[in-house]
């Protein structure tokens, strides 16, 4: 079945202050909604949002710009839509999302935001699209589609059928895994005494929780602005990232606003005293799972297993300040070797994959043109 009705986009403002009613009531319906697409895919509220994450999205918009929108349909909530891009000068690629509620697909509603979407991300000056997508891997005998870069596949699902059709290649594969940190505690311990063996009296390990400290604010951030550059990116287009002590620091305050709790590892060179190594992990509201973000070894200190070291050092800390959160949840492009040891020695389990599609934009497809597309499984 196709058609829907006229679709109403109401787009999220930044609420004036914490009475800001009109504001914060349609904050709370947009997270409803995306709340319902994630408990549906993933049989839980694992990877739900709140409403304090999305009003401090809402008022810390200095390092990129995004739109909000929450779809209605004849005064149901059907969906949400976000457009995002960096605010660094000469920025390219725009984030786009749609998400649409189960009852409500099947008519055509998908396809209808996407293609308006675009126009936003167009507007917002992209001249790449991307989309990340959760997935099913595919089933046992099905090669299902394989990104560009060959590493991974995700199940040809309707998702994938939709990007495809719109002109979106699928350019990259993160596997989405799990780690019940404390059935995993011993080994933990081992690997980090083992990597620390390795690193030698050249490296040291510092893991705090919160803000950084002022003195490692620096070399934190630069370590953030690597990030965006030297994580495995396949063939998507990335846009380098401005960081310095001010953006860390905004970061963070966005985070403590949001109710997340960061716990941080980072392996200190003593000759420089330069941090040269980090890992975070994010806690969001209690009862949900941890979610390992960012690890990043700097190129020149690679091969003394430092992202062994404060990977395992930070999830100790997580187990010593937090016994209640056992479970952490991480991403990783399925090219990126290191990073999938390190974490497959730690004993994180594959749960899911997520699909990184990309359009290239071409003159005239501000209008909302999309170049055709095929699919093969």
């Amino acid at each position: 079945m196709t058609g829907h009705r006229e679709l109403e986009w109401i787009e999220l403002q930044r609420p004036a202050d914490d009475f800001d009613e009109p504001a914060l009531a349609l904050v709370a319906r947009y997270a409803d909604t995306a709340n319902r697409v994630t408990q549906h895919f993933w049989g839980d509220e694992a990877f739900d949002t709140t409403v304090d994450e999305l009003v401090a999205k809402l008022r810390h918009d200095e390092d990129s710009v995004s739109r909000r929108f929450l779809i209605v349909e004849d005064g149901v909530d059907v969906a949400r839509c976000v457009a995002a891009i960096g605010r660094e000068e000469g920025a390219r690629a725009a984030y786009l999302s749609a998400w649409v509620v189960p009852e409500a697909r099947g008519r055509g509603i998908g396809r209808s935001l996407m293609e308006r979407l675009e126009r936003v991300g167009a507007e917002l000056g992209a001249t790449s699209l991307q989309v990340w997508v959760d997935h099913r891997p595919p089933a046992e005998g099905d090669a299902g589609l394989a990104p560009e870069s060959g590493h991974g596949a995700i199940a040809a699902d309707a998702p994938a059928h939709l990007l495809t059709s719109l002109g979106y290649r699928l350019e990259q594969v993160e596997r989405i895994s799990e780690l019940d940190v404390e059935r995993a505690q011993h080994e933990l311990e081992r690997h980090r005494a083992d990597a620390s063996a390795r690193a030698g009296e050249a490296y040291e390990v510092r893991s705090w929780e919160g803000a950084t400290p002022p003195e490692l604010r620096d070399a934190m951030a630069a370590l953030h602005a690597r990030m965006a550059t030297d994580a495995p990116a396949a063939g998507l287009d990335v846009d380098e990232e401005t960081w310095n002590a001010a953006r860390l620091q905004r970061y963070e305050a966005e985070m403590a606003e949001a109710g997340q709790t960061p716990l941080q590892a980072a392996a200190l060179h003593r000759a420089t005293g330069e941090a040269v190594a980090f890992t975070i992990l994010v806690l969001p509201e209690p009862g949900k799972p941890a979610f390992q973000e960012d690890t990043l070894v700097h190129a020149d200190h690679r091969g003394h297993r430092l992202g062994m070291l404060v990977k395992a050092e930070n999830l100790l800390q997580l187990g010593r300040r937090h016994p209640d959160r056992t479970r952490v949840i991480t991403w990783n492009a399925e090219e990126n070797r290191p990073m999938l040891a390190v974490n497959e020695a730690l004993g994180f389990a594959p749960i899911g994959v997520e699909g990184g599609w990309q359009r290239r934009l071409r003159a005239g497809d501000e209008e909302g043109t999309a170049a055709p597309g095929t699919m093969s499984a």
